[in-house]
């Protein structure tokens, strides 16, 4: 399966709605592109706030793990900067989602044998069955 940046950013949000409606996260507007890596921009509330985010990271899955490497990331707040790792870890508290130098992944049990870029799309190569 081959997804262009409209299908995954439709598939992120649907994704991580309900997880983040848990949380009291909504995410307002966003946009996304794809290039070596995914990049995100978003307007979220939090708790009667809105903040902006903004992400670059790249995805893979291994392990009933849906990992999101190499993030680099920062969330804004009137004058204030945070990174976005340290935030997500302040917000949010939960068994499945797992914080490690630089990634964070959400463990999920998918039938997904590998994800990966290839120009400009995301490639989701699902188990054989």
């Amino acid at each position: 399966m081959i997804l262009n940046e409209n299908e995954v950013k439709t598939c992120l949000e649907y994704g991580l709605k309900p997880f983040l409606n848990k949380y009291s996260i909504m995410i307002k507007e966003s946009q996304l592109t794809i290039n070596e890596c995914i990049e995100m921009k978003a307007v979220v509330a939090y708790q009667d706030h809105t903040f902006d985010m903004q992400a670059r990271f790249t995805l893979s899955y291994q392990n009933g793990k849906l990992i999101f490497e190499n993030v680099d990331g920062k969330v804004e707040y009137l004058f204030l900067q945070l990174s976005l790792l340290s935030a997500l870890k302040q917000m949010i508290h939960d068994e499945h989602l797992l914080f490690k130098d630089g990634s964070c992944c959400y463990v999920c049990d998918l039938p997904i044998q590998q994800l990966f870029i290839k120009d400009k799309h995301l490639c989701i190569e699902l188990e054989k069955t």
